[in-house]
């Protein structure tokens, strides 16, 4: 796959529109949607795709979404800053960025996608600008989960209430992060339940805090483990991060990007009176954990459901 911050000079692609926040079910349906004979996948989205969200949390890094975007089969990847061309009209837009210089053959969004400068265009222009062009129009209807339509503000808010089934199934995988792992305390060391600790960037969706079941991958090897997402109310942090105790593990991943995935959420976070109630706690929902992650390990990790 090809990424441009640039937009470039194309001839005969097929291409979606979006956000793609998360790139979930409905994101994927507008770009499978985004094919022709002897077209190439092409998706248009914005490398600061906040920006056009209101400043919604995001769901993922932009790394991540190249990742994913791949995976569904784009050759090209257009991400230009959203200034780029936050003042061009509907049409100018249409006729000067999809028509011309992308060469656009094919075009597919979703039903609720707006376009141009004050989002002035429609779903509804966009088939009225292919139509008068003769350009093949795909508008995707919504998809459903549990009898309502799948979005990206939906799934951020399952994750801020820990339903992370929930938001899985409206992904199509697991939620999952991938940060670099920083120094603690290290007090997992001394009660034998040594954990990585990763900060969430800014702007980035944190779930609710609490105790989740989790995998976590490494050097393609995937592990059951526990992630307490908060202020680690017994020893105390300044900030909220995610701390994960990867059983069976040894070794030093710090600097290192560590993906882990949410299973689901066992519990609220808690002070405890004492170390050893908090070691305690930890062996019990890493037990608890191991148990709802054992029959994703048993079929060797399955990555696809850990978002990789």
């Amino acid at each position: 796959m090809k990424l441009y911050h640039e937009i470039p000079n194309l001839t005969h692609t097929a291409v979606a529109l979006g956000c793609f926040d998360g790139v979930h079910l409905g994101h994927q349906a507008v770009i499978q949607a985004a094919q022709g004979e002897g077209c190439e996948r092409t998706v248009f989205t914005f490398a600061d795709g906040n920006a056009v969200k209101n400043a919604a949390p995001r769901l993922m890094t932009f790394e991540e979404k190249c990742r994913l975007l791949e995976r569904q089969g784009t050759v090209h990847l257009i991400a230009p800053p959203f200034e780029a061309v936050r003042t061009y009209e509907p049409q100018r837009f249409f006729h000067e960025v999809l028509r011309g210089t992308l060469g656009a053959e094919v075009i597919a969004c979703g039903e609720n996608y707006r376009f141009g400068k004050n989002a002035a265009g429609t779903a509804d222009t966009m088939r009225h600008l292919c139509e008068r062009d003769g350009i093949i129009c795909h508008i995707v209807p919504p998809v459903m989960v549990d009898g309502r339509v799948i979005s990206s503000s939906r799934i951020r808010q399952a994750l801020a209430d820990g339903c992370v089934e929930q938001a899985g199934d409206m992904l199509g995988r697991r939620f999952s992060y991938e940060f670099e792992v920083v120094h603690g305390r290290e007090l997992g060391r001394t009660l034998g339940t040594p954990t990585i600790n990763q900060f969430f960037p800014e702007g980035f969706l944190m779930p609710r805090r609490g105790v989740y079941a989790s995998m976590t991958e490494w050097e393609g090897r995937i592990y059951g483990s526990v992630t307490n997402i908060g202020v680690k109310p017994t020893v105390g942090s300044p900030v909220p991060l995610s701390e994960t105790w990867i059983a069976g593990f040894s070794g030093d991943l710090y600097g290192q990007r560590v993906r882990v995935s949410l299973i689901s959420f066992l519990r609220e976070e808690r002070r405890f009176a004492s170390l050893e109630e908090l070691k305690q706690a930890i062996l019990h929902d890493e037990a608890a954990a191991r148990r709802l992650a054992a029959p994703y390990i048993a079929e060797g990790g399955a990555r696809d459901d850990i978002g990789t």
